[in-house]
């Protein structure tokens, strides 16, 4: 899980009232109150997890940095860099061959603060 806060990003914001973590807002539709955007999250799934899984992840490092919530905006997959194994006898001819290629699942969102 990435966390890429904005410039004006501060750790610790006085206003700041949720008590615990599972009070920390996961939205897959924009905030209704007034909120400011304080970074972007990207979580790449290479546990192979559910979002039920992740979700009280999220949760637990968002409100260890005092961010009232996170707005999900995307849902997709990346390509990832193919693997190549090959061996060969003492001749240099291949005796065995193994390509992998797959994709990595991720999700998107802007963490934000309400004002």
């Amino acid at each position: 899980m990435d966390f890429i806060p904005e410039p004006d990003f501060r750790p610790n914001d006085h206003r700041y009232k949720v008590s615990s973590w599972q009070d920390v807002e996961i939205l897959r539709e924009r905030p209704k109150k007034l909120f400011k955007i304080v970074g972007e999250v990207i979580i790449r799934n290479t546990e192979d997890l559910t979002w039920e899984e992740y979700e009280p992840r999220l949760k637990k490092d968002m409100y260890a940095r005092k961010i009232d919530g996170v707005w999900m905006t995307e849902k997709n997959q990346t390509s990832i860099d193919t693997l190549s194994v090959q061996t060969m006898d003492q001749k240099g001819r291949t005796t065995h061959s193994y390509l992998q290629q797959s994709n990595l699942p991720y999700w998107k969102g802007y963490a934000f603060r309400y004002r």
